[in-house]
């Protein structure tokens, strides 16, 4: 009798177990970078909220202390080409619900008690709108932009 010792694996069984290996890995890999995309998406949204908040408090404040509200004026029809790219960009119908805008850097954005944010964004303090000018929309084609909702 030729009796044959099976010793170890073979090569055609460790290729099968590298590839389910890899297989295994890679889904949550691909999960991780939409989840990544998802929380950048929701991070400017709120980033966007957090500036309306600011920027329609110190417009209420203003209006008894008389305060000078901060950011350069910028021309409505300059605001209204970055609307229409938005508008283009994203598929969507934009419109703009103010007269006066302004444009807040970073140092008028520290004036109104936020830290650390390097996109400039443009604000109407009396309609409460925002729009995000250095990124404009995210990469899932979403509007950077915000205003106050009138409550009827």
């Amino acid at each position: 009798m030729n009796r044959r010792k099976n010793e170890g694996i073979t090569l055609i069984a460790l290729v099968i177990t590298i590839i389910v290996l890899l297989i295994i890995v890679a889904i949550p890999i691909a999960n991780s970078e939409k989840g990544i995309k998802q929380s950048e998406e929701v991070t400017y949204i709120s980033e966007l909220t957090m500036i309306q908040h600011a920027i329609l408090e110190r417009y209420t404040s203003s209006i008894y202390t008389k305060q000078e509200l901060p950011g350069i004026a910028i021309e409505k029809s300059k605001v209204e080409l970055v609307i229409k790219e938005i508008n283009e960009i994203c598929n969507t119908n934009i419109e703009l619900k103010g007269n006066e805008y302004k444009r807040l850097l970073k140092q008028d954005l520290k004036k109104l008690g936020i830290e650390n944010e390097e996109d400039i964004y443009i604000v109407n303090y009396k309609t409460g709108e925002v729009i995000n000018e250095t990124k404009k929309t995210t990469e899932s084609k979403k509007a950077l932009y915000i205003y106050a909702k009138e409550e009827k």
